[in-house]
């Protein structure tokens, strides 16, 4: 398996833990989704992952594995190396993430070059590449611009770009689409997608909107709490889960088609 959570607790402060025994394993070119309300602990699960918890928060019990290896274990030098490179994250607001006084152009280099030694301009022209993948074709014209010039859409798009540009193979994806109109979350989800079709990228998605995860998921985790309280492939929660919980999360979704197999 690419990444496992074994029998994961993590808690804040020493408080209530946010999640509880969480165990999953994603394997290569698979989409997994985390579905649940805020505070259901499907954002910590993710972070924990990319060694990212906030400060107080603590696993207390289990471990996280890439390809085998406990991630808990590694040194600063050993996440610079695999951050980027082999797993990268997607926030529900990428716009909050770059620096509103640098142009998208010099962020791009500037992430780019901390993860290889290469020349300024060729750092360059990787960004304004992927931007392209992501649906941007001005690309030159964004990679000019600040962050405030582009719409939210734009924003999340460059985002995207930013994570996949070492085309990773596994994308943790924070409510990516969450803070975006209707018709942007679309395509977003959409371009998601293609990066599994074009580069086989495994994605650990966290989203509220159980029509998303039904869309773009090969297997569907419900949590609540801290806790898992349901899980299987689309199939199974969408025509036949048990659960009470799940069954609100559906009824909140007005319209949703169950996507075949591709």
């Amino acid at each position: 398996m690419m990444l496992s959570y074994r029998d994961v607790t993590i808690a804040y402060h020493d408080a209530t833990p946010s999640l509880v025994d969480f165990s999953l394993e994603i394997k290569s070119g698979e989409i997994v989704a985390l579905v649940g309300e805020s505070g259901s602990g499907k954002t910590t699960a993710i972070r924990a992952a990319m060694g990212l918890l906030p400060g107080g928060g603590e696993i207390s019990k289990g471990d996280i594995l890439f390809d085998g290896s406990s991630l808990l274990q590694l040194s600063a030098g050993q996440w610079q190396a695999l951050r980027g490179r082999q797993m990268s994250m997607i926030f529900q607001d990428s716009g909050a993430m770059l620096n509103p006084i640098r142009t998208i152009g010099s962020q791009f280099v500037e992430y780019i070059r901390a993860h290889e030694a290469v020349p300024k301009q060729e750092a360059w022209e990787m960004g304004r590449v992927m931007l392209e993948r992501m649906g941007l074709p001005h690309s030159q014209t964004i990679m000019k611009s600040y962050p405030f010039q582009l719409s939210g859409g734009m924003r999340q798009r460059v985002g995207i770009a930013m994570a996949m540009v070492f085309q990773p193979r596994l994308l943790l994806a924070d409510e990516p689409t969450s803070a975006l109109d209707v018709t942007t979350q679309s395509q977003i989800v959409q371009q998601m997608m293609d990066l599994r079709k074009d580069y086989g990228t495994s994605i650990l998605l966290v989203t509220h909107n159980l029509g998303v995860a039904a869309y773009m998921a090969d297997y569907i985790l419900v949590m609540c709490n801290g806790l898992t309280v349901d899980r299987g492939d689309r199939e199974t929660i969408l025509r036949h889960s048990k659960s009470p919980y799940t069954r609100e999360l559906l009824a909140a979704v007005p319209a949703m088609g169950v996507k075949g197999d591709e």
